[in-house]
């Protein structure tokens, strides 16, 4: 009789340990394990994202840079307009990028006071010219006030 009861013993054993994990159990794990693998990627795609806003707006802020000095050194124009100054003049640009990226977005002139948008009837040789560099994919742009005044 003991041999038939220590048979029962490992038959009851084998199935309570072949019983494995519900259905639950499994749903679960694949749900928890989905969403982290979302928030990972979602993480790792912001990331990607701002690394290119960094890089254009180091971009925008090099080439502010580098035309407001392209402006300040070309002739002054009398009653100059928005097209009278090339900002992109002798400045290199970064692969993608092209001249158009860079614009004289503004000329004010000083009428003795202050800076107006209209030139005074008797220029008094004082400019304030706006440069604008706005990256390709539109995600960055600034602009720099370049004060211009003759030499003669």
């Amino acid at each position: 009789m003991r041999a038939r009861h220590g048979h029962q013993k490992r038959g009851r054993s084998r199935a309570r340990g072949e019983r494995g994990d519900s259905l639950v159990e499994v749903l679960m794990t694949v749900v928890i394990a989905g969403i982290a693998v979302v928030s990972l990627l979602y993480g790792l795609a912001t990331t990607i994202n701002l690394s290119g806003v960094d890089r254009s707006n180091a971009n925008v802020r090099t080439l502010l840079t580098s035309s407001s000095e392209s402006v300040k050194s070309q002739t002054y124009v009398n009653c100059a307009t928005t097209s009278s100054y090339s900002p992109s003049s002798g400045v290199t640009v970064p692969s993608g990028w092209s001249t158009s990226n860079i614009t004289v977005a503004l000329v004010r002139y000083w009428d003795g006071t202050a800076f107006v948008s209209t030139c005074p009837g008797t220029d008094q040789k004082l400019q304030l010219v706006r440069v604008r560099v706005v990256s390709p994919d539109g995600r960055a742009d600034g602009t720099i006030d370049v004060v211009k005044r003759s030499s003669s």
